[in-house]
């Protein structure tokens, strides 16, 4: 399972060794230097290596713009494929989590495990035209 790391940890105005990066992201020392292989920039070629925090931060930043994965108005992220799905229809209900916002839970349509989207709720119009959202029945108060 990939994760991301913040690019936020890493100082501007510092430069690090690659096993400051490791203590400092909680990965391994081996992780870092697969990153610098990948793109990552280093100060030169001499032992130790150093690498430079705004090069860091661009790095990471740059990692979490390539592995974000948009989903259509009408689709809902599966995490167990980890791809965009269509739910299947019969499945999708409506959640209001606060008063400004909502989720949607559905079962894909590939594997069938759960799947949730969460919005605001001035935009639940919207979801209603991609999906076949099931508005739970309003439930009346004691008065």
């Amino acid at each position: 399972m990939k994760r991301t790391h913040n690019p936020n940890k890493s100082q501007i105005h510092r430069s690090y060794t690659v096993e400051d990066v490791a203590l400092r992201f909680g990965v391994h020392k081996r992780t870092v230097r697969n990153w610098i292989k990948k793109g990552l920039a280093i100060c030169d070629d001499k032992r130790p290596l150093l690498i430079l925090g705004t090069e860091l931060r661009l790095f990471l930043q740059q990692q979490r713009k390539v592995h974000k994965r948009k989903c259509k108005p009408s689709e809902l992220y599966c995490l167990k494929c980890r791809e965009p799905r269509l739910p299947e229809q019969y499945t999708i209900e409506f959640i209001e989590e606060t008063s400004t916002k909502g989720r949607v839970m559905a079962a894909c349509s590939v594997c069938n495990s759960l799947m949730n989207k969460y919005f605001k709720l001035e935009n639940l119009t919207s979801i209603q035209r991609d999906l076949a959202v099931i508005l739970p029945l309003q439930q009346k108060h004691i008065g």
